[in-house]
């Protein structure tokens, strides 16, 4: 059988070829060239670009494959390619298709519902659909179509914040780098306690490989693909500085003054809560994960310790390392808060259990009334 990975050079691109190339897929690889990372396994490269479906229909000439999986490029224009030369297309989406994600403000109630699964909302039912998200959908379902116009299976997979070496985005470098500059403190938005579904590149790339081996399941599908573990920010900073053998005392301030943190952790538009509901691939193609999330957060930290991120490798990576600008705001934010309780105290009210807890035998109110 085979098989032709347009992209693949990711995150996840090297754990789907070495899937195929375990099932024994003669695999080929389309991608621009840009990024040959050492642990690609030996597979055919057709370099092109496949944002456009002239370079993109040149470059595969009359090939026909079994399975395409759309990993890069513009997943509409793979469609209208590839979905005449293949037996079963799996386009790579993102969770910007549910509404509120990218418009949480646009939203009633405010923000992503929780826990949103595949049939869930869509961008565009928010009372004013974003722009980047109708992007995303719209190529989604286009790809559907043309499945559905050539007899085609087609499946999306909805990638969340995906982790792991080589990252297009190394988001834990902000926590690592921290750790080896010596500092003691961390501003992290609003205390941490955002919830970001986050997956593995290993899981993420495990869920493509289950909708590979089973088209007859996964055809006309979207899935959703998170690990089973989840954490808090706060609880992913305290993780990621302990890998790196820190401790940072994490300073929590409001994100609406701590933008540059916000910007460090999290990606645009994911606010204030981006949590999917993962058990459709679990239940339907048996998925289970490869690697536990504590133990892949661990393998990305080590990559990162021995991989120290260069800032022109990753033109995506706005972090600031302003550690003045990060120490005035700390000590400004304490300021501000003391002012605030002198100026407004308000103290909170003592609480009790609401059932009764009589410390006699009585049929009548306890002594606090309940």
């Amino acid at each position: 059988m085979k098989a032709l990975v347009i992209g693949g050079s990711g995150p996840t691109g090297p754990h789907v070829l070495s899937g195929l190339l375990e099932r024994g897929y003669d695999v080929t690889m389309l991608h621009r060239g840009v990024h040959e990372p050492a642990e690609l396994p030996a597979v055919r490269h057709l370099h092109a670009d496949p944002h456009f479906a002239e370079t993109l229909a040149e470059a595969v000439g009359t090939e026909t494959f079994d399975v395409v999986i759309a990993m890069y490029g513009r997943i509409k224009v793979i469609g209208e390619v590839l979905a005449p030369r293949c037996g079963h297309l799996i386009a790579i989406s993102g969770v910007p298709v549910y509404r509120g994600f990218v418009e949480p403000q646009h939203t009633t109630p405010y923000g992503m519902k929780l826990m949103a699964r595949e049939d869930g909302a869509k961008a565009d039912t928010a009372d004013v659909p974003s722009k980047a998200s109708m992007l995303i959908l719209g190529a989604e379902r286009a790809v559907f179509e043309h499945g559905a116009a050539h007899g085609v299976a087609v499946s999306s997979v909805r990638y969340p914040q995906i982790y792991g070496p080589r990252n297009v985005v190394p988001w834990e470098w902000a926590v690592v780098k921290r750790v080896l500059d010596g500092r003691q403190v961390m501003i992290v938005p609003d205390d941490g306690l955002w919830v970001i579904s986050r997956c593995a590149a290993r899981n993420a790339a495990e869920v493509v490989l289950r909708i590979v081996d089973q088209p007859q399941i996964s055809g006309g599908q979207s899935y959703n693909c998170a690990d089973e573990d989840q954490f808090t920010v706060r609880q992913w900073v305290q993780l990621v500085a302990g890998y790196a053998g820190g401790d940072l005392d994490i300073v929590g301030i409001p994100s609406t003054v701590s933008r540059s943190s916000l910007a460090e952790l999290l990606a645009p538009g994911a606010a204030p809560h981006m949590i999917v509901n993962a058990e459709k691939v679990r239940n339907e193609l048996g998925y289970v994960e490869v690697i536990s999330a504590e133990d892949a957060l661990r393998e990305t930290v080590d990559w990162l310790l021995a991989n120290p991120i260069e800032p022109a490798e990753y033109p995506l990576y706005k972090a600031k390392f302003d550690y003045d600008l990060d120490d005035l705001m700390i000590d400004r934010y304490r300021q501000a808060v003391e002012w605030l309780r002198k100026e407004a105290p308000d103290e909170r009210p003592e609480q009790g259990h609401p059932m009764p807890h009589p410390k006699l035998p009585a049929l009548t109110t306890d002594e606090r009334g309940r």
